[in-house]
Formats: C-alpha cells, structure tokens, sequence
C-alpha cells in the first residue's frame, strides 16, 4: 500500500467485542473491517467494508466460517489467516499454503480452562450431579437417583498429550488417579513425574474407569472412537470429549450410551455445530455442553490477543512461532 497501511478482516463477533484486541490491531495504524462470522463469503458486500475484499491483507477469525479455496481466491492479495481458536480444520491448508497465506492458531492457549471443564464433566457425568439436580427440580429426592461411582482414585485414561491433556493430568493427579495415556508421543521424563502408564489405544480403553479425549483432529484421528473402540471399554465406564466432535462416531455414542455399552458421557464438542437438535439430547446417561470448554473471559482476551499479534507479525514480515505452514511462504508462486 502507498500509505503503509494494510487491509485486516475480522471475521468474529467475539473478537469484535474484546477491546483489547482490537485496540492492539487499530494501535498497528492498519485499516480494519468487521464482518459477522455467520455470513457467506459470496454475501459479504462491498458496503459491508472499508475496502475491497481482494484488498485484503489478513484475516482474522474463529472456526464458524469455512476458508475454502474458492474463498482464497477472492482474496488473491492475503498473507495470513490469523485464527483464534486452536483448531484450523475450517481451513483448506493445501490451498493456503499453495498461495504463499501464512495459517495460525493459539493453539494452548485456553488449555487450563478446558482442563478445568473436562474435570467439570467428569464429575457431572460420574456422579450424576445434572441427572440429580433434573430430579430435584421435578419433586424428587436424591435416593430416588441412580447412585454415581467414585472419581477418587479412578483409572484415568487420556487419549493425547498435548498442553491440555497435560492440565488434565495435573487435575487428575490430585484426585488420586490412576493415570493411563495413549499419544504419539510419550515422554519417558514426563511419565515417571506423574506415575502414568502409556498404553496402546486398545488396552486403554479396555482398562479406563473414565476415557477423556484430547486428541487433535487430523485425517488418521477423524472418528478414532468408532464402535470398535466404545466396545472395549468397560459397561461402567464414561467417556468425556472436549476436543472435536469429529473424533467421535456420533451415530456410534448414541447406540454405546442406548444400549449401555458404556455408563455416560459428557460431550462438549459435535460434529456438526451448531447443533440445535439431535437424539443424542433425549439420552438421560449423557451431559451435553455447547462447545464451551475454553470460554472463560481471560481465556477468550487471551486468545483474540495473541492471533492479533500473529496477524501483525505476518504483515511484518515474520513467521510467528504460532504457524501452521511456515513452508507456504517458500511454495507461493
């Protein structure tokens, strides 16, 4: 630009609304564009924005809008797309790194509050707490739930070991928990801190009291508990998922859960969101949460913060430490 100034799209209500990042991304004295996450890109019109959306330089958002590669192609001029969230599978990453655009998360960044909201499920789920207060509210009293079984010094099993299976594990050390996990990548150091035993993806499930999954969402994870995997586990045991809803066979839960493969769950992620409607809903052994682990206030600053701050980087000719294809720059033609 002859000014110096570059063109930003947020496309994200919630970012719309945290002042402090938006104060840092208008204090980079570029030109910003708010644009309603729930809208097409074919629907975004020219009065709708300070600029052309060819013009654009970088992107800011969530998951709720899909980067297509035809939505790449309406913006042939974009570095980066800045993503709030710890997951990118709303982006066509072959087709942004085919283009030379710079994709980035914030991936860890919300991973203590969604720690906190796994542990928060695990105690709705195993002991029954929403179907007691459902009960109280309709004239029952607690002898006339079902009894809930013990956390306290449970076998844990953590399908993953990233940042926030690692919150998990410092959560469940203090209730006393056996600690079995499967990843990719086991830390020998890291085990013998905390007592856990690594495990293949079978024997934990086979094992686990409780079955939390961390894992990230790629093209070998996608529906991971399928019905092989919830037929393992034990009739007793839960199972929790805060990380995508598409690591899970939706159809499959709902027959482990009818059909009592397995005691209860408690879901936070789905495979399509948002979901409105659902059978999974009418199933008392399951609590169901929006996709709401990460949101707490300091976590949604924080997150909207730093993909702001990636977004500056990129426009300043950095490859922040938050990319996702730092190769993109080298394949642009």
């Amino acid at each position: 630009m002859a000014d110096g100034k570059q063109n930003i799209l947020i496309i994200s209500d919630s970012l719309h609304d945290l002042p402090d990042a938006v104060r840092v991304l208008r204090e980079s004295g570029h030109r910003l564009s708010f644009i309603h996450s729930l809208k097409r890109w074919q629907d975004i019109t020219a009065d709708e924005m300070p600029f052309p959306i060819a013009e654009t330089d970088a992107i800011v958002m969530g998951r709720v809008m899909t980067v297509t590669e035809e939505a790449l192609c309406l913006t042939p001029k974009l570095k980066v797309i800045a993503l709030h969230t710890s997951g990118s599978d709303n982006v066509d990453m072959t087709a942004a790194t085919q283009r030379g655009v710079l994709v980035t998360n914030v991936k860890g960044i919300n991973a203590e509050q969604c720690a906190d909201f796994a542990l928060g499920l695990m105690l709705a789920s195993v002991r029954n707490i929403v179907k007691g207060d459902k009960a109280i509210r309709t004239g029952k009293w607690v002898s006339e739930t079902d009894s809930s079984t013990d956390i306290w010094r449970a076998t844990l099993g953590l399908i993953g070991l990233g940042e926030i299976g690692r919150a998990v594990i410092r959560r469940a050390a203090a209730f006393d928990m056996r600690l079995l996990v499967h990843t990719r990548t086991p830390d020998e150091n890291y085990a013998r801190n905390y007592g856990i035993r690594y495990l293949s993806k079978d024997e934990l499930l086979e094992q686990a009291d409780i079955v939390v999954l961390t894992a990230s969402l790629n093209p070998t994870t996608r529906h991971m508990m399928d019905e092989s995997a919830f037929k393992r586990m034990k009739k007793t045991a839960h199972f929790i998922n805060i990380a995508r809803g598409e690591l899970v066979d939706e159809q499959i839960l709902y027959k482990a859960l009818k059909e009592k493969w397995i005691a209860g769950a408690g879901i936070d992620v789905f495979e399509t969101e948002p979901l409105f409607q659902s059978p999974l809903f009418d199933l008392a052994n399951l609590v169901v949460t929006p996709h709401q682990a990460g949101l707490t206030e300091s976590g949604k600053i924080g997150a909207a913060v730093r993909a702001a701050k990636n977004a500056l980087a990129v426009l300043e000719g950095e490859i922040p430490k938050d990319s996702l294809n730092p190769q993109a720059r080298r394949e642009a033609v």
